[in-house]
């Protein structure tokens, strides 16, 4: 929440201060701008929370099969056309899911980790709910400016989760000083840094490339969660990623962008 708060205010006053114009807005990119940020406000919900439970590793590698919901999606509500290949990506990728979530679930042992398993669903609710996001940003991005659409959409991404954070019945003023210098770097670097790249991306190339570019994600933070928290990669988890990593190159190689 406090990211996307802090992001929106930050874009609202800098907006402001420049005396650029937002509105007015189409009732279409109003509609769909909206959306696209309950789509990214969902990503963040379900992901992050999805940390609590499961590996950093397994957390990002799943989310990060968003591409193959981008086109799945687009497959059928956009009735693009997808080749062999792509089709071909989507099973590998879907064989490393299954491989890592078998693996941090147990789920051929007697000791079935629930709780891994809970949050390795978590991931891919997220992996679905940002595919969304991206296909809705491809549209609206081919009329809308950079600034404004990524001020709409994290504008109403930061009401939204506002509102659900509200009814979620939890303290949200009890961080430390550190922890909100945490999450300011947060709204600076990854959201109005990373995700506006991603945006401003969105009108020169296809929501498919821009989500494949999103899968350095996967090396990067597996690398950093060894250093930082010790966690290791097992062997099925290592399998796992292999097997999306395969999918990846598929995709960026083969892949209509």
């Amino acid at each position: 929440m406090y990211r996307l708060d802090i992001a929106a205010l930050i874009l609202l006053l800098i907006n402001i201060l420049k005396k650029n114009k937002i509105l007015p807005l189409s009732r279409k990119e109003l509609l769909l701008g909206f959306l696209s940020g309950v789509f990214l406000a969902l990503h963040f919900y379900f992901w992050i929370a999805s940390l609590k439970y499961t590996s950093i590793a397994s957390s990002v590698v799943l989310v990060s099969t968003n591409p193959f919901f981008v086109v799945l999606v687009s497959l059928f509500l956009m009735k693009e056309k997808i080749t062999f290949k792509m089709v071909l990506a989507l099973i590998v990728s879907f064989i490393g899911t299954i491989i890592i979530t078998v693996n941090d679930g147990n789920l051929f042992s007697s000791k079935i980790d629930k709780v891994a398993l809970f949050g390795d669903m978590l991931a891919l609710i997220g992996a679905f709910s940002v595919s969304f996001y991206f296909i809705i940003g491809a549209q609206l991005r081919k009329s809308m400016d950079t600034n404004k659409y990524i001020t709409v959409v994290y504008s109403s991404a930061a009401i939204f989760i506002t509102i659900m954070v509200m009814f979620a019945n939890v303290d949200a003023f009890h961080y430390s000083t550190r922890d909100f210098s945490f999450i300011f770097l947060l709204a600076i670097i990854p959201q109005l840094v990373g995700h506006s790249a991603f945006n401003w991306a969105l009108k020169y190339l296809k929501a498919t490339a821009i989500a494949i570019t999103t899968l350095g994600e996967i090396i990067g933070s597996s690398i950093l969660a060894y250093i930082f928290f010790a966690q290791t990669i097992s062997l099925w988890q290592f399998v796992g990623i292999a097997f999306i990593i395969s999918a990846i190159v598929i995709s960026f190689k083969y892949g209509k962008v």
